[in-house]
């Protein structure tokens, strides 16, 4: 029976990198709740059972737009042109592995990645039994082309239906038929919502269908419902997903008067009716003024692309003749770079904490800062929080970690806009060295810590009243943690009430402890004020060549004695509800490794299997990832040993 359950954990601990990287069960995290409070996935929905009482139904509540949160109303990127390419369509813009797609009213075409065409479609309306004589804007997903397909005329639309097309050869694989509940009377455009796995429809049409986005579900096509615009934009012509948000273009701007066009931008959240809307962009920097249509987005080049259209009259959304000095009409493609947006965020707003109790009670607090959520996330950037995947990735990763802590302290739990592990790969993906030095940190290190310093400075001003408190953090928490030791560890208030800091699977170096020379490491079990820190790994994988300082957290020690088994007082694996799914006390031993100070670890059942086991970051027998969950239960009394000898030091 011991092998067995020694071959669960290494799947579970394996699942559980599989659950940080996808943000699976991407349950919408409900901002009405109290901070602190775990909002149920769908794994823990499914297994759990219905009440045989009454069930009370939960109130009914205001949506509207982010008045109480002003960041959520700014626009997400600032733009700047780029470079432009003519094209042969007037509709839309997709993206998609190197490749771009356009579509005209009637036509299907696709460019290199140089912009250079093709392939074009001979004849795009082969194969559909209604008559249909209009392409709106497109998306890419999967080597398919997702189209909204109608017969348009004289403003009015009939026959509408989701055209699949194969991206390779530009022809229709199949149609999805349209919902007539919905009440679209119009399709403009269409967006791929792969997180949600969704099909979002939009309409041109002024009035009751165009005040609404219409949402299929993807793998089925089946009709799910329709999201309320507040408010909404006017002649909305292109829709696009992009990290959380749906991005819309408006032609609400008049060409005979040289008024611009508008992108506009919503949160997805599947569980609402409605989603307020904020102005993204406004397109004041094209060649003349004329009409947007689709738009799209390039994510690995951080890109978004716009189509327009110039030099023809549009009446009822059908050209009728050319302005002078054109003879025919000119549809480009507008590339436009995007830099994230970094306002500051209010922690005095409930809804930037996971964790916030309005009346502590414990004797101590626990500062938590989390790691990294999103490990799929390769492109160097900052984490939105306001996106819904990413901040249920943020509270699925709480619960999974907090039951370490939750015995010892309350918990003071920070959104943040975390570095993307990207920001710390190499071009081959791998984790690369030296990240952790202070001389390596970017711009985004320095995004992701301003936030943590802003909540640490309002937590000890306005809610720790003068107790003492513990900073815990994992990898990039773990850095966080450090962080805040190098700017406030001299303060006198700060030292006096900090009883230990654990900064778990981030390196501390002799250069570090040499230019902050008031950090101090822990030399044993019970001293305050000074530092936890370790990293797992195998003796067989590559060990750093400058030395770290670690601690062994089996028994205590700074140096390589080793720590047999029976020491480890659990290895616990939790699941994104924080239940505990596998336990198994003896798990492993350690020892540290003198002279590069890496934890190694030692006497697991099956540790080959381990070794080798591809996590697609990190090489192999780099244990960081499980840092926390093989020694789950050492910390967890650690953390409590730890503030009964500050309370014994207090008096």
């Amino acid at each position: 029976m011991k092998s067995k359950i020694s071959v669960k954990i290494i799947a579970a601990l394996l699942s559980t990198f599989v659950l940080m990287s996808c943000g699976q069960s991407s349950a919408p995290v409900n901002n009405e709740s109290t901070a602190s409070e775990v909002q149920p996935t769908e794994e823990t929905q499914e297994t759990s059972t219905e009440s045989e009482t009454e069930q009370i139904p939960a109130p009914i509540t205001v949506q509207g737009r982010y008045e109480d949160n002003r960041v959520m109303m700014l626009p997400g990127f600032t733009y700047s042109m780029a470079e432009s390419h003519e094209v042969d369509g007037r509709q839309g813009i997709a993206c998609g592995d190197g490749v771009y797609y356009v579509s005209g009213s009637t036509s299907l075409s696709a460019y290199d990645a140089d912009w250079n065409l093709i392939k074009s479609a001979d004849s795009p309306f082969e194969g559909f039994t209604d008559e249909v004589n209009h392409i709106g804007d497109i998306d890419v997903y999967n080597d398919e082309i997702f189209a909204g397909i109608e017969y348009f005329m004289d403003g009015e639309a009939s026959n509408i239906q989701i055209a699949v097309y194969d991206a390779k050869t530009l022809k229709l694989v199949r149609s999805i038929p349209f919902a007539n509940e919905s009440m679209q009377s119009e399709v403009s455009g269409i967006a791929v919502d792969p997180d949600n796995k969704s099909i979002w429809l939009c309409s041109w049409a002024d009035g009751e269908s165009g005040r609404y986005l219409y949402r299929y579900d993807l793998t089925t096509g089946e009709y799910l419902g329709k999201v309320h615009l507040q408010a909404p934009p006017q002649w909305i012509q292109g829709i696009a997903y992009y990290d959380g948000w749906i991005y819309m273009s408006a032609d609400d701007g008049t060409a005979d008067l040289g008024e611009p066009d508008h992108v506009y931008r919503c949160r997805v959240d599947i569980s609402a009716t409605s989603s307020a809307m904020t102005l993204e962009k406004t397109l004041d920097d094209v060649d003349l003024q004329g009409e947007i249509e689709g738009i799209s987005f390039d994510k690995n080049r951080k890109q978004m692309l716009v189509s327009y259209n110039r030099g023809a009259q549009i009446v009822l959304g059908m050209p009728q003749g050319f302005y002078e000095g054109y003879d025919h009409e000119i549809h480009e493609v507008y590339v436009y770079d995007m830099a994230r947006n970094n306002p500051a965020l209010d922690y005095s707003l409930d809804d930037n904490w996971i964790s916030k109790p309005d009346s502590p009670a414990m004797d101590a607090d626990i500062f938590f800062i989390l790691p990294t959520v999103n490990m799929k996330s390769t492109t160097a950037d900052n984490e939105d929080i306001y996106n819904l995947r990413t901040a249920s990735r943020f509270v699925k990763t709480f619960a999974m970690e907090k039951g370490i802590v939750q015995e010892a302290g309350d918990i003071f739990a920070p959104y943040y806009r975390q570095t993307t592990i990207g920001s710390h790969l190499t071009e081959d993906g791998m984790v690369r060295d030296n990240w952790y030095e202070e001389d390596e940190r970017s711009y985004y290190d320095d995004i992701a810590y301003a936030d943590i310093r802003n909540a640490f400075q309002y937590y000890m001003e306005k809610c720790s009243n003068g107790r003492p408190f513990v900073l815990f953090g994992f990898s990039q928490g773990g850095e966080e943690v450090v962080r805040l030791l190098e700017e406030f560890g001299q303060e006198e208030d700060f030292s006096n009430r900090l009883i230990a800091a654990y900064a778990i699977g981030f390196p501390i170096t002799g250069k570090t402890l040499s230019d902050y020379p008031w950090l101090k490491m822990a030399q044993g079990e019970t001293d305050t004020g000074s530092i936890i820190s370790f990293t797992a790994m195998d003796a067989r994988a590559d060990l750093p060549d400058e030395k770290e300082y670690s601690i062994n957290p089996l028994n205590w020690k700074t140096d390589n004695t080793p720590a047999a088994k029976t020491e480890n007082a659990g290895c616990v694996i939790t699941d994104t509800a924080g239940e505990i799914t596998e336990e198994t006390p003896e798990y492993c031993g350690a020892y540290l490794d003198e002279k590069s100070g890496r934890l190694i670890v030692t006497d697991i059942e099956n540790q080959d299997e381990l070794y080798q086991g591809d996590n697609g970051v990190f090489p192999s027998g780099d244990y960081h990832l499980y840092d926390l969950n093989f020694f789950y239960r050492n910390l967890q009394q650690n953390i409590r040993v730890r503030i009964d000898s500050f309370k014994d030091k207090a008096g």
